[in-house]
């Protein structure tokens, strides 16, 4: 026991008596305490709680009862314990939750929490004065806490190593035939009698490989090979005081992966399912040479499951296969012991030890280490310093990658030259404090980059490709991957390495945009047939590297009308191209189908091209994509990853199944329905069949792998949606049948024709997407190729200078994107619809057809409907004119036809008569014009042409005088008069041509195929054509032509002087429809915004056309400039306080909002206006804002209206934050043109009471980029959705008041001036309304702070300061001493402002004054 003094003085006395005793409460010690809880252990709640740990070092037992625990020095009687005892050598655990919770048999939680800026803490004897045990004072608080790092007393003396099991470890083993068990088998107390014996290193070989490895009987040959992928293995050790435990280390050897439980609790996992399962696989391999060395895991965080005597280790093994020709699991478990309890000094904790002994402690944490140049890219050399905060601390640092630390590495004396391509990590370390992190920048010398050896000198110095490899460098963002170990990685010739090692991840941006630094695990990923010379990547983010995810918005910059971006990833994926690299593609596959699947309105992932390099090699330009994963689900869908199903499903979407994240109940549940008799009927909740037929329309048009995820919740609601898991070789011509059952079989012709409205979505689907300008037409098809390969193109010079002579060549890939532009998507349109018709999928039936597909439309626009029915049935309510079922929707209305309208006139076809030039001769730019003089030309009727195969059927051309040789340029002209374009919907126009055509009408260019823009008469085209004698059909709008006379010239170029043949021929015709049916109903016109939807129904057959819709906007006019404009900004919300906002949230971010103003004089289509730079948000389709009408774009809707309410205008939800010190906010329309482009900034002259104050920023004028013209909103909190109060200014206030003397006078003597009355909102002519303020003290946490209440004038134009005194002689007015925490409108013109002094005030609190100035 420690000795206690107790003095006693008498006054007047020269002698002092001193008694002396000994205390029981003097074994009591807080030995450690977690402010700052994020990973550690859970309450009872499952919250992760503050706790404090308290210890008895003494001989006996202790009550606690009437003890106290306290976080104030002020109040040492905070909370008190109940009756509970400690045991000699025994620990307490109180949870400091704010719960207060004391029952005698339950967990203990105190009515405060702990600081982690530090504060005081404090165990207090029962007479609630005396101090047991303490960790700061009243002077000074406890230091700084992090997450996750526990304070306490040093309790590591006598650290031994023990071993729990080890290599001849007794196990029992069982090869499970059913899911009987379930978790059972986990606990401690399972019966596992009856499972069968063996020593540790369990599985079985039809070799060799791992016969060492076996223990006696772990061989368990064909009771396990062939029979089943799981095993599973219990080991039970024992444990004498776990407390003294401090360290506990898992080693596996194994093959292919496993699931390790300690005490039933899961702590360690490699290769696993999220969803495990009896007869679960691995995920992936683990290599024989990598399975017999031992990997260990850190499981010390969960020491806290020791149990006092035995305790088990559970193994689920997992094997890749069920055809695998050999499975090892081997376990050891190691821990160390602490033999001397005793206490030492007062210090963090790396390990939380929790009921446990602390081991040593560190004094804080060294500085992170600051380099003087960020990381980038360089021409010319530098001194690179890197410093450190810590007075004292040593730097190390290395330049070949390998991770520094106190004794690896260069010691840092001085500044670094840089003047080549580097990699610098570093690490600061000083004794007895914590070491920095790693901290490691790549710099990039695009010079040194392009010698590297692995660069090939053939592009490298190719007089075309050499100039620009400098700008193929830095045309993508640069993914930078360091690891200790790169020889694995860098062996090109080496298998996949399928285990993580640790890696440093950085982004660097060229021009020097801010990109980020993260560490993770590093490996490689992808299938059997995948071990490809340049390889996958996989970055995954744990907490044994660092952050679980890298917070960065990866794919900032591309425009996704649908599922925009998070900028939260668990996991980078690096594609390297794999089978498409060469065999089935060109490197696009997966991106374009992945962007496809987006574009169609679901979920896919997102994704960019990159350069990547390894330890400062450049290792190739990559694909980086997200991964279709849980946590992905729960970033979109919302709910957490470990609601959601994640299933791979291989060859023929059925082999390989594997639950690769999740509990897999919803897929289980979904299997059974869909294996029943109406899996359309029974399955709605749980497949997104839209979805699901999307996927298939995609992957039907293309030729790759019938591979598929799925991602599902059942907790969520969320049925399963699908994505193509590997979509290598998809643009190549399609081979699959277009009604493959998909699956599950759940696109099967018998489902599908047994339930006519699954037919119907189907035919609706196909409808949506191939027709009317749809995702899957020829032109969008083309664009979103093309906006991928503007994308890659110039990286791909540095592509193909690495890898180019083992996969693609740039010229070859280049000619590949061109092939597929111009030969393979132009016509893969109507190929697949004719699939689809004849395999039933697509209605014979016409959909109708509208003479205007949506858009801006006048009161008095006719408009007309088409199709080769005898019905159609509309609607303009947004209902389907069809009920399920296939009855007639009574709310339909029927058109009619009363005939008399226009026909299609063809105007030009084979046979046509044409002037032509096959001389040779260059004819330059004059011969496409209109007036052009070809009356010397010869002519003939189509088709024209020369060859072995039938060209020139109607006229033969010549090719010159050389077959070897011919002419590069054939001219075609002719004339063709249409009297009144105006009348037709739109032109059809097909053309014959081989190899590239450009045409022209009255001298302006219409279409353009296999050719390039700046093409001369010596120029050849691109490629060739493949399907030479097929038509080509393209649409051309009827602006083109002119009314009468109109000249139509074209061009035909070969693709070389040696090619065999050319042909051209075309057919014109003007569309009345824009798919051509010859029944047109009569005129009908719409006198408001419509979404029009009309079904063409045939009353003999009673059969439906697929839906057919658009939108239609009344007089509309597109965003520009000049009519649409930011009004109100709220970018830094005022802190919430009120319980109903405090419900909902907490963030104040959550409360921002954008208004939007209509200030022309016609309605606005937004659709499809985005943000390229500010907040994350695409306007929705069909949004119309009226003239003169508000829009608000807001973050949370919910806490949105618990502050507001209900706003009586278009409300749309953004992703991301506005930034609180400011930032550029530009909005661009579909064509990149930028409509709005300003910079707010929270600094003057920008209105500062927006800051986070209470105000907003309002546009009072009328030039959006001058903070002039922005003011602080009057309202507090802002009027989103609704005009600015307008303010009385004084003058007209005194003139309808009365008020007869002057601002500084007092009209009704109430000693407030005429001015203050007009601020406060109070009567200037009565006396008993003189307005006044209160001082209030409001309690938030730990801390009271003074409130200060008055009322305000909601409509006065003024404003006052609170100035502050402690002396009452000088005042002070900062206004970042105060914070308006409310203003209430009381309805009658008078609001309630509150203020809050932001410096915590006590009983020990100077006096300080207040008062309130006008201005």
């Amino acid at each position: 026991m420690k000795p206690f003094f107790f003095r006693i003085l008498f006054t007047g006395a020269l002698s002092v008596i001193i008694f002396s005793f000994t205390r029981v409460d003097a074994a009591l010690h807080i030995t450690e305490f977690l402010a700052n809880n994020e990973d550690s252990i859970q309450d009872e709640d499952g919250d992760n709680s503050d706790w404090i740990e308290i210890f008895n070092s003494g001989s006996d037992s202790i009550n606690l009862e009437g003890y106290y625990l306290t976080d104030d020095s002020g109040v040492l009687t905070k909370w008190r314990f109940p009756s509970i005892e400690i045991p000699s050598g025994g620990f307490l655990l109180v949870f400091a939750s704010e719960k207060d919770r004391r029952g005698v048999n339950s967990e203990l939680h105190t009515n405060f929490k702990l600081s982690g800026k530090g504060e005081y803490l404090a165990l207090v004897e029962k007479n609630g004065s005396t101090i047991v045990s303490e960790f700061g004072s009243q002077d000074g608080p406890f230091p700084r806490q992090f997450e996750d790092i526990s304070y306490g007393l040093m309790q590591g003396g006598g650290i031994i190593p023990t071993l729990f099991i080890g290599p001849q470890q007794q196990v029992k083993v069982l090869v499970p035939d059913n899911d009987l068990l379930g978790d059972s088998w986990l606990a401690i107390d399972f019966g596992d009698e009856t499972w069968q014996s063996a020593q540790m290193g369990v599985g079985y070989d039809e070799n060799t490989t791992y016969a060492n490895e076996f223990g006696d009987n772990g061989n368990l040959g064909g009771q396990l090979n062939g029979v089943n992928n799981s095993l599973y293995i219990r080991a039970n050790f024992m444990v004498d005081n776990p407390a003294s435990i401090t360290e506990l280390i898992l080693k596996m050897k194994y093959d292919d992966g496993f699931v390790a439980y300690l005490n039933d609790t899961l702590i360690a996992d490699a290769n696993a399912p999220g969803g495990l399962s009896w007869n679960s696989e691995a995920t992936a391999d683990h290599s024989d040479n990598e399975a017999v060395v031992f990997q260990e895991f850190n499981v010390s965080s969960f020491l806290y499951l020791l149990k006092e005597g035995k305790n088990v280790l559970a193994i689920h093994g997992l094997n890749g296969g069920i055809t695998s020709s050999d499975m090892l699991i081997s376990a050891e478990l190691h821990g160390k012991k602490i033999t001397d309890p005793s206490l030492g000094k007062a210090g963090y904790l790396a390990m939380p030890s929790p009921r446990g002994y602390n081991g040593e402690t560190f004094d804080g944490f060294v500085g992170d280490t600051q380099f003087s140049v960020d990381r980038g890219f360089y021409e010319e050399s530098f001194n690179l310093e890197i410093t450190s905060s810590t007075e004292g601390a040593k730097i190390r640092y290395t330049l070949d990658g390998t991770a520094p630390s106190t004794t690896n590495g260069i010691l840092y004396e001085g500044p670094i030259n840089v003047d080549k391509t580097t990699v610098l990590r570093a690490i600061a370390y000083m004794s007895g404090f914590r070491p920095t992190n790693i901290d490691t920048h790549t710099y990039i010398f695009p010079e040194d980059v392009v010698d590297q050896p692995r660069m090939r000198n053939s592009v490298t110095q190719s007089n075309t490709l050499g100039p620009q490899m400098i700008d193929s460098l830095k045309s993508v963002p640069t993914i930078s991957i360091v690891t200790d170990n790169p020889s694995p990685f860098t062996n090109e010739s080496s298998g996949n390495i399928r285990s993580e090692s640790p890696a440093s991840v950085e982004m660097i941006f060229s021009d020097g945009s801010r990109g980020f630094q993260e560490d993770g695990g590093l490996k490689h990923f992808g299938g059997y047939y995948t071990n490809f010379r340049k390889k996958s990547f996989r970055i995954g983010f744990r907490s044994k590297y660092g952050a679980t995810k890298v917070n960065f918005p990866l794919f900032d910059g591309f425009n996704y009308k649908y599922y925009p971006p998070t900028d939260r990833f668990d996991i980078m994926d690096l594609r390297s191209g794999s089978h498409d690299m060469q065999s089935r593609g060109a490197y696009m596959s997966n991106r374009f189908t992945d962007d496809t699947m987006l574009e169609m309105g679901n979920l896919a992932p997102h994704g960019r091209f990159v350069h990547v390099y390894l330890n400062g090699n450049y290792w190739g330009q990559y694909h980086l994509r997200e991964r279709w994963n849980a946590d992905m689900a729960s970033s979109y869908l919302g709910g957490p990853k470990s609601d959601y199903d994640a299933v791979n499903l291989n060859d023929g979407f059925r082999a390989d199944e594997k639950v690769y994240d999740g509990s897999g109940e919803l897929w289980n549940d979904a299997k059974q329905l869909a294996s029943g008799s109406n899996a359309w009927a029974f399955n709605d909740n749980h497949i997104d069949f839209a979805n699901l037929i999307d996927f298939m329309l995609l992957w039907v048009s293309g030729n790759s792998e019938s591979e598929v995820r799925l991602l599902g919740s059942k907790a969520q609601g969320q049925p399963f949606r699908f994505q193509m898991k590997d979509a290598d070789g998809f643009l190549r011509s399609p081979s699959h049948s277009v009604n493959s059952s998909g699956p599950l079989n759940l696109m099967s012709s018998s489902l599908i024709n047994r339930n006519p409205d699954y037919a119907m979505l189907l035919a609706d689907r196909i409808h949506m997407h191939f027709f009317n300008d749809g995702v899957l037409t020829p032109s969008r098809n083309i664009a979103r190729l093309k906006k991928r390969v503007d994308e890659a193109r110039l990286g791909f010079i540095a592509e193909s200078a690495r890898w180019g002579n083992q996969f693609r060549e740039y010229q070859s890939w280049l000619d590949y994107q061109n092939n597929l532009i111009n030969n393979h998507f132009p016509g893969l349109t109507n190929t697949m619809i004719s699939k689809f018709r004849s395999a039933g999928m697509y209605p014979d039936i016409m959909a109708p057809v509208f003479s205007q597909h949506g858009g801006s439309v006048s009161p008095d626009t006719k408009l007309t409907m088409a199709t080769d029915s005898d019905t159609i049935y509309y609607t303009t309510d947004g209902t389907d004119p069809r009920l399920p079922g296939g009855d007639v929707n009574p709310g339909a209305k029927i058109a009619t036809f009363g005939g008399g309208g226009p026909v299609p006139v063809t105007y030009i076809s084979s046979g046509n008569p044409w002037k032509y030039l096959d001389n040779g001769t260059d004819q330059g730019d004059a011969w496409r014009e209109a007036n052009f003089d070809d009356l010397a030309w010869p002519s003939g009727a189509s088709e024209l042409g020369y060859g072995s195969d039938g060209e020139g059927a109607g006229t033969r051309l010549s090719f010159g005088p050389s077959s070897s040789s011919k002419y590069p340029t054939t001219y075609f002209r002719t004339n063709v008069v249409i009297p009144d374009p105006s009348i037709f919907f739109n032109f059809l126009l097909r053309v014959k041509y081989d190899d590239g055509i450009a045409i022209y009408i009255n001298g302006r260019e219409v279409l353009r195929q296999n050719l390039d823009s700046n093409a001369s008469f010596s120029s050849y085209a691109n490629s060739t054509v493949s399907d030479e004698s097929g038509w080509k059909e393209f649409t051309l709008p009827k602006t083109v032509f002119s009314s009468g006379s109109n000249v139509i010239a074209a061009e035909i170029h070969q693709a070389s002087g040696s090619s065999s043949d050319i042909r051209f021929d075309m057919f014109l015709r003007g569309e009345t429809t824009l798919g051509g049916g010859d029944n047109v109903t009569d005129s009908f016109y719409l006198k408001s915004p419509t979404l029009l939807r009309a079904r063409s129904y045939d009353g003999g057959s009673n059969k439906w056309s697929a839906l057919n819709e658009a939108f239609f906007s009344i007089d509309s006019v597109p965003a520009a400039s000049t009519n649409l404009i930011i009004s109100e900004i709220n970018y830094h919300p005022y802190k919430p306080t009120k319980v109903e906002e405090l419900e909902v949230s907490s963030d104040r971010d959550d409360y921002e909002f954008i208004e939007f103003f209509n200030s022309g004089n016609k309605a606005i289509d937004l659709t499809g206006l985005r943000f390229d730079l500010g907040v994350n948000f695409t306007f929705s389709d069909n949004t119309i804002l009226a003239s003169g009408q508000y829009l608000l774009l807001i973050r949370n809707r919910d806490a949105f209206e618990s502050r507001y309410g209900a706003r009586n205008v278009q409300i749309q939800e953004y992703t991301g934050r506005l930034s609180n010190d400011g930032e550029q906010l530009r909005i661009v329309n579909d064509d990149s043109e930028t409509i709005i482009d300003f910079t707010y900034n929270d600094q003057l002259p920008w209105p500062k009471p927006a800051d986070g104050e209470g105000a907003t920023l309002s546009l009072s004028g009328n030039v959006i980029s001058n903070p002039s013209n922005w003011s602080q909103s009057r309202t507090f909190g802002g009027s989103p959705g609704e005009a600015e109060v307008v303010t009385i200014p004084y003058d007209e206030w005194a003139a309808i008041n009365l008020v007869e003397e002057g601002p500084e006078g007092d009209d009704d003597s109430d000693d407030v001036s005429n001015y203050l009355e007009y601020y406060f909102g109070s009567d200037p002519k009565l006396y008993a309304d003189a307005p006044f303020a209160s001082a209030n003290v409001q309690r938030l946490g730990e801390d009271n702070y003074l409130t200060i209440s008055f009322p305000r004038n909601t409509l006065a134009d003024a404003s006052v300061e609170v100035e502050f005194s402690l002396d009452l002689r000088t005042w002070t007015s900062e206004s970042k001493s105060f914070e308006t925490i409310s203003n209430i409108n009381n309805g009658n013109g008078v609001s309630e402002v509150t203020i809050r002094y932001m410096k915590p005030i006590s009983n020990n609190s100077k006096k300080v004054f207040f008062r309130l100035k006008s201005n």
